[in-house]
């Protein structure tokens, strides 16, 4: 199995969360880590959590997006993030798949059964994001088409090298270096025929855990979503949780805690086994948003910002 991270040593901390989980349900797997500037330490520190189950190689990522003729206007976050954009050219030619993971995800079972998902004729694989159809519309989707979040990728690197999606990405940037939704949206962009959909349980977002399914309907106004008992079913028995952004909740490695996630314990169990870490003190007054604050984010995510792109393109 081979699995990848992309990370910056900001960020070092959250991925071994993420690195330690996987040890403890996977082993005799090939990590590669697209290494953003990560320091000689902290490369130790990963190293020895792996030793004896998984081996890790480092790959220098930063001088590929160091070499990167254009300014990337990071929509969502750190340069690191555009660098699975490039893992074709990144990992040893002999690597023909790939399992990649966000530093904020935690992996709770064996993945081996996503890992050998056939792909067939698609280059990745992804699961289904809760995006509204006039976020679609900003990259050109038509209501019902599949959008993915860009989490977790399972990727067959011989067709992404043979199909030069690598050269595509670049062609896009050239022309628009300013990608609504950043790396997520050039991936749904170039990829869009190319995708397949992959169970929700591989990918559960923090949204469907500070919402009620009714409320996320409410807020995101997704576009041909899953149905509640979909939702339901991937909650009671997730194999991967990720901890993205959401306004009604802090992510676990803030110093102000989190909402009750579910996981935030296990989450803070493994980052407390990190040396030098301060224990983090768990904040359990939920945020209250009522009906009518719900509706009025709704607006705003759903239709005003996917209007501000669509007006300024």
């Amino acid at each position: 199995m081979n699995i990848a991270y992309a990370c910056d040593n900001n960020f070092v901390d959250v991925m071994c969360v993420s690195i330690m989980s996987f040890n403890d349900h996977n082993c005799d797997a090939n990590i590669y880590i697209l290494d953003c500037g990560i320091e000689d330490a902290n490369k130790q520190k990963i190293m020895k959590l792996c030793s004896g189950k998984n081996a890790v190689f480092f790959i220098d990522a930063k001088k590929t997006l160091d070499g990167l003729d254009y300014d990337l206007n990071l929509d969502r976050g750190s340069i690191a993030a555009y660098a699975r954009l490039f893992i074709g050219s990144m990992l040893p030619e002999d690597v023909k798949k790939v399992l990649y993971l966000d530093c904020d995800t935690l992996v709770l079972d064996s993945i081996s059964s996503l890992y050998e998902t056939v792909l067939g004729d698609c280059i990745i694989g992804g699961v289904r994001d809760a995006f509204s159809y006039l976020n679609k519309k900003v990259f050109g989707f038509e209501r019902g088409e599949l959008f993915i979040n860009s989490g977790v990728l399972l990727i067959n690197l011989f067709q992404y090298r043979k199909s030069k999606i690598e050269d595509s990405i670049n062609e896009l940037l050239q022309r628009q270096s300013s990608i609504f939704q950043g790396d997520q949206g050039i991936i749904n962009i170039v990829l869009h025929d190319h995708i397949k959909e992959i169970p929700l349980k591989f990918n559960l977002q923090t949204y469907l855990y500070v919402f009620t399914y009714e409320e996320m309907m409410r807020y995101r106004k997704p576009d041909h979503y899953f149905e509640k008992e979909e939702v339901e079913e991937a909650i009671k028995n997730p194999q991967i949780v990720h901890f993205s952004t959401c306004f009604r909740s802090n992510r676990p490695w803030n110093n102000n805690g989190d909402l009750d996630h579910p996981y935030y314990d296990k989450w803070t169990a493994y980052y407390e086994q990190i040396g030098g870490i301060k224990r983090i003190t768990r904040k359990k007054n939920v945020i209250q948003r009522s009906n009518k604050a719900l509706f009025f984010i709704g607006i705003i995510h759903a239709y005003v910002r996917p209007i501000h792109h669509l007006v300024g393109r």
